[in-house]
């Protein structure tokens, strides 16, 4: 720190910073920063070292001094509104993984001739060299630890104001992120990162009372057992834990005594000091910030009076997102009521489907997919996309969903479909792009007819590994032109064709483009040979999940063509367990035993019963959801679907922070058991709700 002064002090310059790396070595980090109050506002404090235009970046690249005079300079990281001079230094006398860290100074205004500048960047040399000598030589020990401490400010030369401008800085640091937090996840983060860990809080938990309970909207730092239990307790029960609720006034219990005089209950258990921090401006009854540490702490006026302020910034920041994410919730309900309920079980075809929403909005989009049971008993298969992402582009999506499915109930194909969808969207003007593309699979001799209105042509699979397009002019979006015509082809599916419908999302996003993306797909495509239809849907959306943010939303309907089964022994059943038809367990087991004796398959039967029976307890007890059970068997195995309507848990689990806890996972007895029998096993979404799936080995058939 005296080196820092020195730096501020002998040439006058505005901020001086000490940039260590990160743990992963991937970003500096500002550990310490000696300034002015104001210019302290401009540092920047995470700068990637491999992407970003600093000079401490490059400095520590390259391992030697940078520097830049530039007037007024804006960006996503800082903003300097006033002309100036940085000078960078690396500190250890190595480069990238050999470097401890970088010291910078900011001169404002900069310095004016080329003698100031060489005068300060020599005298930077030699004050780095004898900051080097505190800083560790192992990035592993100390240095990494510095690098996850709060900032810490120390303004020169009055030191009296230190921990005024400390306080100040963390409250605009945290209104400026707050101001960015869109949902109640976000808002949970930067509560961690800008509340929690500055005051270097063990633990955090945000309290609310919301329906006559106590609800954890998110915390850090108790364990997933903890969270379970509160998230089910009624708030009058007149628990410790619930007293937390009654605090409408801030609370700084400084010690264990304090503590056992105020009991909280679990969230105080072997805690030295905690704050509670009445929650203003919720629509919730009550609400709570609650703080907590190991050890006793005394809280000063001053950071009494910062934390209070931050608990206001937070409450209405909280407020604003549980209102969007209300709005949010109401878009994804109709959305998800849209999509098909489940997908048709069908002998000669097998379909599986996904949708995935965009990662960087997580507003809903108006992708959909749908499978139709065509008046001649046939097959349609729908897949289309509503331009932008909003309640109303969900919307939008109904009015193509109704209409597609009016339209295919009276019989019309696949471009006359188009066309009437077409004049209904002209009359309709929904003011968006609307792409869609059918295709109409007869299912006793695989003739499929395929049509596109502006939408991407969906991929055939063959049975060797070959992909192909079908050869067919796309017309226009719908809602375009009322005078648009759309064309047809026919192909002819051999047993084992897969059929991949798709939207843009899924081989586009803002780091690869359309061509790489498309080519991916067919490569993907090519080598499915021996996988699942989920497990290859699966392998589909990594395409853009797996090279960036996924940042439009994306649909994939799946279908393979099995060929005509007529007199071949039936390879699919089917059974529907009412919602709380707990009976419907045993039911689930004989409707098994019978089916594989059936199919002769009495040798897997009971572990086959057995594991059906497990996942059908967890779909009518713990997603409190209708069951259904379906049945396919292949040559070499047979794989059981337990379908249900929920895609969450019941109660509403809080946000955690803590990677190590994953309130979502599904868990338990039931799941070992189908891990250790099946030969596989996962899960996957299903229409409006999930499937939980396993297979069993059975033995080779000939096709």
């Amino acid at each position: 720190m005296a080196t820092l002064h020195r730096l501020v002090d002998e040439l006058r310059a505005s901020t001086a910073i000490v940039y260590v790396p990160s743990p992963d070595g991937k970003a500096l980090i500002a550990a310490l920063v000696v300034g002015h109050p104001v210019s302290v506002f401009t540092v920047a404090e995470h700068i990637a070292v491999q992407s970003a235009n600093y000079t401490a970046a490059k400095a520590y690249r390259d391992g030697r001094q940078a520097f830049e005079s530039s007037p007024a300079k804006r960006s996503p990281q800082v903003t300097m509104p006033f002309p100036y001079t940085v000078i960078s230094t690396p500190l250890g006398g190595g480069e990238g993984e050999n470097a401890l860290g970088v010291m910078t100074g900011i001169w404002e205004p900069p310095l004016g001739s080329a003698a100031d500048l060489s005068t300060a960047q020599l005298r930077c040399r030699k004050l780095g060299d004898t900051l080097s000598g505190f800083l560790p030589a192992s990035r592993a020990g100390d240095i990494a630890e510095l690098s996850l401490n709060p900032l810490f400010l120390m303004p020169a030369p009055d030191e009296s104001l230190s921990a005024d401008i400390t306080f100040v800085y963390h409250i605009h640091k945290l209104a400026s992120a707050l101001v960015e937090a869109k949902h109640i996840k976000d808002v949970v983060e930067v509560a961690t990162a800008r509340i929690m860990k500055p005051l270097e809080a063990q633990a955090m938990a945000v309290c609310v009372e919301e329906q006559g309970r106590l609800r954890l909207v998110g915390c850090s730092g108790y364990s997933g057992e903890l969270i379970d239990a509160l998230s089910r307790t009624p708030a009058a029960d007149g628990s410790a834990e619930t007293r937390v609720l009654l605090y409408d006034t801030p609370v700084f219990l400084e010690s264990a005594e304090h503590i056992a005089e105020n009991p909280l209950g679990r969230f105080s258990d072997g805690r030295g000091a905690c704050i509670l921090l009445p929650l203003t401006g919720i629509a919730q009854q009550q609400g709570v910030l609650l703080l907590a540490f190991v050890r006793a702490r005394h809280f000063r006026a001053e950071e009494r009076a910062a934390l209070v302020t931050m608990a206001t910034l937070f409450s209405q920041a909280l407020e604003r997102a549980r209102l969007s994410d209300g709005e949010h919730a109401m878009a994804r309900e109709l959305q998800q009521v849209l999509l098909p309920h489940a997908l048709p079980h069908l002998e000669q075809l097998e379909c599986a489907a996904r949708y995935l929403s965009a990662s960087e909005s997580g507003d809903v989009g108006g992708d959909w997919y749908d499978v139709l049971t065509l008046p001649d008993g046939n097959v349609g298969l729908v897949i289309g996309d509503v331009e932008g992402h909003s309640s109303s582009a969900a919307a939008v999506m109904g009015q193509i969903c109704s209409g597609v499915r009016a339209y295919s109930a009276e019989g019309h194909r696949p471009a006359d479909l188009l066309r009437r969808m077409n004049q209904l969207l002209t009359d309709l003007k929904p003011g968006r792009l609307v792409t869609c593309c059918c295709a109409w699979v007869d299912l006793a001799t695989g003739t499929t007819e395929i049509s596109s209105a502006g939408h991407p042509l969906p991929v055939l699979r063959q049975p060797d590994g070959v992909t192909a397009v079908p050869a067919l002019d796309v017309g226009l979006p719908l809602g375009v032109d009322p005078d648009a015509n759309y064309k047809s082809v026919e192909v002819t599916l051999a047993p084992e064709t897969v059929l991949a419908l798709y939207t843009d999302g899924l081989v586009r996003s803002h780091t690869l483009d359309v061509d790489a993306g498309t080519r991916q797909l067919l490569d993907t495509l090519a080598e499915a040979s021996g996988h699942g239809l989920e497990d290859l849907a699966d392998r589909l959306l990594r395409i853009t999940t797996d090279t960036a943010i996924h940042d439009d939303d994306t649909a994939l309907l799946l279908a393979r063509y099995e060929g005509n089964t007529e007199g071949v022994p039936s390879r699919v059943s089917r059974l529907y367990i009412q919602r709380h038809d707990v009976r419907g367990v045993r039911e689930v087991r004989q409707f098994i035993h019978e089916v594989l004796r059936e199919w002769g398959l009495d040798a897997i039967s009971y572990e086959t019963g057995l594991l059906a029976t497990e996942l059908v307890t967890n779909g009518l007890v713990h997603a409190d959801s209708e069951v259904d059970v379906r049945l396919r068997k292949y040559p070499d195995r047979i794989r059981v679907d337990v379908r249900d309507s929920s895609t969450r848990p019941p109660v509403p689990a809080p946000i955690t922070v803590d990677p190590e806890i994953d309130t979502f996972s599904e868990s338990g007895r039931g799941l070992v058991i189908v891990e250790e029998l099946a030969t596989a096993w996962g899960t996957a979404p299903y229409g409006r709700g999930k499937s939980v799936w396993f297979e069993m080995a059975g033995p080779v058939e000939a096709r």
